[in-house]
């Protein structure tokens, strides 16, 4: 006699399979990535199966406890001071170990409309919360040269974060670090309105100019440094430029770059392109602005028709 305990119905076995294709498998891994004696950091690995690519899609979060407890979202905003944290959960990000007591934080809350970059230390009894940054974007911290971090404000200034020992040094404007030696850094960013690459010596300390290089746009392509690990970016420096911390900082151009060149002809496409986006750009403006503005017409209409006629005396 069959067994009717072991009998699962073909529908069953259909509708299990058709699940498993939908949302793919699913697993979670766990791992310490900082232990000291008060503070503990684990990194909580979530990945699925995309079937479409037949690869496993990965997000980590980070979970934080304090003397073998978990800290909890309320603990964590007491210790962040910040009455625009609220009472949204939160959600750890990146956790950088920076040495054997504290690590490097970006967090933001459940919505996403606010973003913290801390330091959290160990001191033995409660831990401390240092805020380095905070924006309404992204508080994850970029590529820069071993031992360092490279980190954006709200408004787009480069922060630069060395690990060891650890310090900030705000440095005006929108770079990308290349290479550090010493006190010095290299910088690359594109300043599109004056229609050049610019990549110069700073002295980190006070941020203060040192040499420069510029290179027009119209005779040299941007390079694809946005994604570049630290190791390229420092490689394409070196490829492309001699550049010197001391006796006297400097940097130029070297007589055998590799730098990607274009043609007038692909300038004047590039400028074609920008002037039609610009003109694009203000028919939409002009456009939404028209409706608006009828829409407002539109209410004031229908407001001053509610008004009861004025009476005569």
């Amino acid at each position: 006699m069959r067994n009717r305990r072991s009998f699962v119905p073909r529908s069953a076995v259909l509708l299990a399979f058709a699940t498993l294709l939908l949302v793919g498998c699913w697993r979670t891994s766990r791992e310490t990535v900082f232990s000291s004696d008060a503070l503990k950091v684990v990194a909580v690995t979530e990945s699925t199966l995309d079937i479409n690519i037949s690869e496993y899609r990965h997000y980590t979060r980070y979970a934080l406890y304090v003397h073998g407890d978990t800290l909890t979202d309320s603990g964590f905003a007491a210790l962040l001071r910040d009455p625009d944290a609220g009472s949204d959960p939160f959600v750890h990000t990146e956790a950088i170990v920076l040495d054997p007591r504290s690590i490097l934080l970006a967090s933001h809350n459940s919505d996403g409309r606010r973003c913290w970059t801390t330091r959290l230390i160990d001191t033995g009894a409660t831990p401390i919360l240092e805020t380095i940054n905070k924006g309404s974007i992204d508080c994850t911290t970029r590529q820069a040269p071993r031992g360092w971090r490279a980190l954006y404000d709200e408004s787009s200034n480069l922060l630069l974060i060395r690990e060891q020992p650890f310090h900030v040094y705000p440095i005006a404007g929108y770079w990308y670090p290349l290479w550090i030696q010493g006190d010095v850094v290299a910088l690359y960013q594109q300043q599109k309105e004056r229609e050049r690459l610019v990549v110069k010596l700073a002295k980190i300390s006070s941020g203060e100019m040192l040499a420069e290089e510029l290179l027009p746009m119209d005779r040299f392509a941007e390079p694809d440094l946005h994604q570049a690990s630290a190791e390229a970016r420092q490689q394409w420096l070196l490829d492309n430029f001699t550049v010197s911390a001391a006796p006297s900082a400097s940097i130029r151009l070297r007589p055998d770059n590799r730098l990607k060149t274009i043609s007038p002809e692909v300038w004047a496409e590039y400028k074609e392109i920008e002037r039609h986006n610009r003109e694009e750009d203000a028919r939409v403006q002009a456009a939404g602005e028209a409706w608006h503005n009828a829409q407002r017409e539109q209410l004031n209409r229908d407001e001053a028709e509610r008004q009861p006629p004025a009476t005569s005396p």
